[in-house]
């Protein structure tokens, strides 16, 4: 029991600190934007309170901490990981100017001209980031970013897109499963992943050599990592190859016709009976509180399909690709849907 107690006053205090830390860059961040954000007029939603926001921060804090308590997951108190991951406070600090500076003049396609061969929609500077997604610049400043943007909060909502995976291994005790990250970005999600089951095989996705580059040497002490250089559309993948697979914060920065294709082509390299977790922004009525911030969002920092992601019918984009939604979850500002390939009956195993 004392022994509990201390783990969670470490778990506390160490949450609380990632707060406090990255919530001062988030500020810091906003003070150089006021102008911006005393620019935007009146949202069709009001703005959450910080009385809710803080509610629903300390209800994703309790959740994680009994996912651990459950066994889900170890403790997430990596000091030296920690370390390193807060060393991008200077570079933070000093790019901030530059993509406030990129927001008031609207250039969101600085590196179109260097993009070619990549899809269309790719060919932009999302968030107002420098180099978008084409530099490692770009790729080195991202997950401190992130963290900012969720003043602390981005690793623990990451965390609960692990919980449907794990429970979906846990229970169907598949022989060497394979799990597909779509979007796998600089790897950082498939760190915890690779910490918690060293010997799950798994492959990083994504259209940025550099963030994969990134991830490569994120995830260079473990084995079994496969990193392919692909659309999430057009994947190098062989049919029915993936258990389980995973999209974080990808789909709410794709164009409507490309979410349908690469809802396809995610059944089509699903097994039958594997799962598909998609972990994105909340949609309007996940969470009402927050509709406020759906509406100013996109504007804010640079996101074109956000909007028609924040109302499109998630049952109906997967249904018609193959998928059943099995289960849904809220953790803070992401929602975590589980989508389910059926499996093949018995007549249609003897036939193939």
């Amino acid at each position: 029991m004392a022994s509990t107690t201390a783990q969670a006053l470490t778990y506390t205090a160490a949450q609380a600190a990632r707060v406090a830390f990255y919530g001062a860059h988030y500020l810091a961040a906003r003070v150089m934007a006021r102008q911006i954000f005393s620019d935007i007029g009146e949202p069709p939603h009001p703005l959450p309170s910080l009385a809710s926001t803080l509610a629903a921060m300390r209800d994703l804090f309790v959740q994680d901490w009994k996912n651990i308590e459950a066994g889900l997951y170890p403790m997430p108190v990596d000091i030296a990981s920690e370390f390193r991951l807060a060393l991008g406070s200077t570079r933070f600090l000093v790019d901030a100017p530059r993509v406030v500076a990129r927001n008031k003049r609207k250039a969101h396609d600085e590196v179109r001209t260097r993009a070619n061969g990549l899809p269309h929609y790719y060919r932009q500077n999302f968030h107002f980031q420098t180099d978008g997604y084409l530099s490692d610049r770009s790729a080195r400043l991202y997950d401190f970013q992130v963290e900012a943007l969720f003043a602390g909060t981005a690793d623990a909502m990451r965390r609960r897109a692990w919980v449907p995976v794990t429970q979906f291994l846990n229970r169907t005790r598949v022989k060497k499963p394979v799990l597909l990250d779509i979007g796998a970005g600089t790897g950082g999600f498939l760190s915890f992943v690779k910490s918690v089951r060293p010997e799950l095989r798994a492959i990083a996705l994504d259209l940025s050599e550099p963030y994969l580059a990134r991830a490569r040497q994120t995830l260079r002490k473990h084995r079994n990592v496969e990193f392919v250089v692909a659309p999430a559309e057009a994947t190098p993948l062989p049919n029915a190859s993936i258990d389980a697979a995973i999209s974080i914060f990808l789909f709410h920065e794709l164009p409507p016709k490309v979410r349908t294709e690469v809802a396809k082509e995610i059944t089509r390299v699903l097994k039958p009976g594997g799962i598909f977790v998609l972990a994105d922004t909340l949609q309007y009525g996940d969470a009402p509180a927050f509709d406020g911030l759906l509406d100013v969002f996109p504007s804010l920092v640079h996101e074109p399909y956000y909007s028609s992601y924040a109302r499109a019918d998630l049952d109906g984009l997967f249904g018609a690709a193959g998928l059943k939604r099995t289960g849904t979850d809220i953790a803070y500002l992401t929602k975590i849907a589980v989508f389910e390939k059926p499996k093949r009956n018995r007549r249609q195993e003897l036939r193939n």
